[in-house]
């Protein structure tokens, strides 16, 4: 495709898991509770050059700012493991905000979560 244009969303969230690698480094641990931990969540939307409209853009970033925020919404709000019936680890947490998104938004290429402060980001995309 020619054109991949991102949406992301930033938030201090509360995973609920135990993390035995982050509690020996002395690193905030995902299941504590109070500040949590910085996370980005972004989606892809990808589509080519001949879905371009008159006005030179494929989709409204902005409604697709607010999508993802409603998406993201709970996450913000309290711990995943309280807003999830399955193990709310990022590769399963990306896959289900995927499923969700992909409804409302065209051409979802992927959805990726990002652990700000430990490094490291997790990208669902189907097929």
């Amino acid at each position: 495709m020619s054109y991949v244009v991102e949406v992301e969303r930033r938030f201090r969230a509360v995973q609920g898991l135990a993390s035995p690698v982050r509690a020996q480094r002395g690193l905030s641990l995902l299941k504590k509770s109070g500040n949590g931990v910085e996370v980005v969540v972004r989606v892809g939307v990808a589509f080519e050059d001949e879905q371009l409209t008159e006005r030179g853009w494929f989709f409204d970033t902005d409604a697709a700012a607010v999508e993802l925020a409603e998406c993201c919404a709970e996450l913000e709000r309290r711990p995943w493991t309280e807003v999830f019936e399955f193990r709310p680890t990022f590769e399963l947490v990306a896959r289900h905000l995927y499923g969700r998104l992909v409804e409302r938004l065209p051409q979802v290429a992927y959805v990726e979560i990002t652990d700000i402060d430990f490094g490291v980001t997790t990208r669902y995309r189907a097929g």
